[in-house]
């Protein structure tokens, strides 16, 4: 039986992923990289102070400014500290449709054209995952609740994107299996961007000077009319009439 000696130093390659080993008596291992006590404090407290990545805000109100120094002073938009209106345990699926709508008119032969594109409303579901004890997720599902049956506009925050001013238009609760329907609460949340626009009123009136009857034109106001007494001969003929 021929015994094979156990090399001394491993014969792998200094590459990427390889664990720090000795090679030769004059080149020791290395020590592990360890990462020091400020980095990983640092570290602590930017996760635990820091505003979470993924969350639900209720959107902030245009603030209103003063007429009189409305020439004067900049628009400000203060953003102060907000507090998610839903908190899940965890951010399941995510999915956003943008929808454009070609608008089309015959034209000779039975053909069409295409002559303009609008954008439809940004729709959004979000996937929420909420567990622990019953009074928690009776919790959720109440704030959840709350913020579906109202008109207010909401803002999802997600790592890339803000989306800003929608609506809950839809909420779907599932309970799949044993642990979804005792442990587990799963709620798909679907919302619709709404788009407001200021209203704008006014005063001026559609002139028909052209119209073919003369009762549709409109009355035109010449000045102020002076009022005048009435001959004794037109007031005599006007009683004399039949």
């Amino acid at each position: 039986m021929a015994l094979i000696p156990k090399p001394q130093f491993p014969n792998v390659p200094k590459l990427p992923g390889v664990p720090q080993l000795s090679r030769s008596p004059q080149f020791p291992a290395a020590p592990s990289p360890v990462l020091g006590l400020a980095l990983a404090l640092g570290k602590l407290w930017k996760s635990v102070f820091s505003q979470p990545t993924w969350a639900i805000y209720k959107s902030l109100p245009q603030g209103a400014q003063d007429a009189k120094n409305a020439s004067d002073l900049p628009t400000v938009r203060v953003i102060a500290t907000r507090v998610p209106v839903v908190v899940p345990d965890s951010f399941g699926e995510f999915a956003t449709r943008n929808e454009y709508a070609v608008v089309d008119y015959p034209v000779q032969d039975g053909g069409f054209a295409s002559f303009n594109k609008v954008a439809s409303p940004l729709e959004i579901s979000v996937r929420m995952v909420k567990g622990g004890t019953q009074d928690a997720r009776k919790r959720f599902l109440e704030s959840l609740d709350a913020i579906a049956g109202t008109t207010e506009l909401y803002d999802i925050v997600t790592p890339e994107k803000t989306y800003l001013n929608v609506n809950v238009t839809r909420v779907e609760n599932a309970r799949r299996g044993a642990r979804g329907a005792y442990f587990m609460s799963e709620v798909d949340v679907y919302f619709r961007e709404i788009r407001s626009v200021t209203s704008v009123y006014t005063n001026t009136s559609s002139l028909t000077i052209k119209a073919q009857d003369p009762d549709a034109l409109p009355p035109i106001n010449t000045g102020s009319v002076q009022a005048l007494e009435v001959p004794d001969s037109v007031r005599t003929a006007i009683e004399a009439a039949p």
